[in-house]
């Protein structure tokens, strides 16, 4: 069964738990993903099939038993996650080769896209994050991640890498090009699509954004950016018993009366190092499945 690792629950226990958690002795699997269910990313059958432009009609041959819901999720803050009508996302996880691709369709009754900048963290956007090497299970706060923003709207680029955050800037010049084709290709849309043009950013009426990418996955070793790295053979780490992929996901809900992040990493992996696990399931290992609908039932049905 997919849901192999049910917990009754995190708690605002396991939030202590995290400041006090040892740099290597990072938490467990259940600890590390918000649900403390499993996370899957599913190979993808042919990769030349798939192109990034928010359209989720080539997906259709994913199992929809492994769809991430809103309920797999957690307020950053701990708490209440918002209710559907207020905000769901659906997250499809893919992977082949050394790229990894997602499908992330997010409703929310108010969108505020809130600047043109795609890095400022404010209004309706995501970040997400790579750790190919897990360092934060095997070296600490050691080693360098790929981390990326991505925001819907009147910005000059939907989607920019994001590191180092502690400098609050775009990072060393030799990494930008992670956040650009080919090593990012990507698309964001939103319905509808008067909303893109709504001044000051922000739509009562709400709708719903769309997310499309697929990145190149790095060993990243050195500040020399792709250069000084080597692509991550997805492979090696793939199978139900394999060491899987550290990732994680941030939504930033804009509503004036409800702004905050929400994550698919534990509130005991709360520390910066230590990002969600998703097992990479190899052709054979996952039924074929069709496609789900962008629609608000299509959502619903998703998640049963």
């Amino acid at each position: 069964m997919r849901k192999s690792l049910t917990i009754l629950g995190l708690t605002l226990a396991l939030a202590g738990a995290a400041q006090a958690q040892d740099y290597w002795n990072p938490p467990t699997l259940e600890n590390r993903n918000a649900s403390g269910f499993e996370y899957y990313m599913l190979q993808v059958p042919n990769p030349s099939s798939m192109v990034m432009d928010g359209f989720d009609n080539d997906w259709a041959w994913y199992d929809p038993e492994y769809i991430l819901t809103i309920d797999e999720w957690r307020d950053e803050a701990q708490g209440q996650l918002p209710d559907r009508d207020d905000l769901d996302v659906t997250t499809k996880m893919g992977w082949a080769g050394s790229r990894w691709y997602v499908y992330m369709a997010i409703h929310d009754d108010t969108l505020s896209h809130e600047g043109t900048e795609v890095r400022r963290w404010d209004g309706d956007m995501i970040g997400f994050i790579l750790d190919p090497q897990d360092h934060g299970r095997t070296r600490g706060a050691l080693g360098y991640s790929q981390e990326y923003v991505a925001a819907p709207g009147n910005v000059q680029a939907n989607f920019a890498e994001r590191y180092p955050e502690s400098e609050g800037g775009p990072g060393p010049a030799a990494w930008r090009e992670f956040g650009e084709a080919p090593h990012l290709l990507g698309a964001v849309r939103v319905e509808p699509a008067e909303a893109w043009a709504a001044d000051p950013w922000t739509s009562d009426t709400g709708g719903d954004t769309y997310y499309e990418w697929s990145v190149g996955v790095w060993d990243l070793l050195e500040e020399g950016g792709p250069s000084a790295s080597t692509p991550r053979n997805l492979s090696a780490q793939a199978g139900a018993d394999g060491a899987g992929l550290a990732f994680v996901f941030f939504v930033e809900d804009g509503d004036p009366s409800f702004n905050n992040d929400m994550t698919v990493r534990g509130a005991e992996a709360s520390a910066r190092q230590y990002f969600a696990l998703a097992k990479l399931l190899r052709l054979g290992e996952f039924n074929v499945g069709t496609a789900v609908e962008e629609t608000t039932w299509g959502r619903i049905k998703s998640s049963f």
